[in-house]
């Protein structure tokens, strides 16, 4: 089954998004048992060469987003840069005040106390949503933020808008099973592997803690490259 499909990707009868016929088309085409057919499809979708959306099926992998997570990311620019199409939305949750319960970068991210944007999104490459980020945002120092961003990038806002220069610090890179709010954003399976990463972003001129963000992408839509 593999190394059928494998075959298909070769000859381009398969391209970059395409879906696959079902599982049962499969099973009458090569006469195999269905369980024959998942386990190559599971193994294909460990390689990274497939994906399956839930209720949807199972599609043919892109090539994965180029992506530096040391640098401030600016997600459409990125895209862009790699000749893909970006989009996101940008859902505004209301403003919360930090205490010890928030998920906002411990004693690395805001003070308590702090008033906070908090934001959700999913970002979409190419039509195919690869990655759920939860951010929180200094609510005094970026008033009236969110607006701004559904159209720009968040980065993107704040140099230009705030006149404020980024620093990034104390970033946080790890492999992880997606959680069931992330999975069911993106619609995959639970449990889905994931990459996770948190990056804490500082007003260079005072150091000030402005944003916290919690990215979530599905393991299969990024490559990681840390330039030396």
């Amino acid at each position: 089954m593999r190394k059928r499909i494998l075959n298909l990707l070769k000859t381009n009868q398969l391209r970059a998004g395409d879906k696959l016929p079902s599982e049962r088309n499969f099973c009458e085409e090569t006469g195999l048992n269905r369980n024959t057919v998942r386990h190559g499809l599971l193994l294909l979708q460990r390689e990274g060469v497939i994906f399956r959306l839930e209720r949807k099926g199972w599609y043919v992998n892109p090539i994965r987003l180029a992506y530096n997570p040391t640098n401030h990311v600016n997600f459409a620019k990125l895209a862009a840069s790699q000749d893909r199409q970006a989009s996101w939305t940008a859902v505004d949750k209301g403003i919360v005040v930090v205490d010890e319960n928030a998920n906002t970068g411990e004693s690395e991210g805001f003070p308590l106390g702090t008033s906070v944007y908090e934001m959700d999104s999913v970002l979409i490459l190419d039509g195919q949503k690869v990655a759920y980020t939860l951010n929180y945002l200094h609510a005094e120092r970026l008033n009236g933020i969110i607006p701004k961003i559904q159209e720009r990038a968040m980065t993107q806002v704040i140099e230009d808008d705030y006149k404020i220069k980024l620093k990034q610090r104390n970033l946080i890179v790890r492999p992880q099973l997606l959680a069931r709010e992330v999975t069911t954003e993106l619609g995959v399976s639970f449990g889905s592997p994931g990459v996770y990463i948190r990056r804490i972003k500082i007003d260079e001129k005072n150091q000030q803690v402005l944003t916290v963000e919690h990215e979530y992408w599905r393991f299969d839509a990024i490559e990681l490259r840390i330039d030396q």
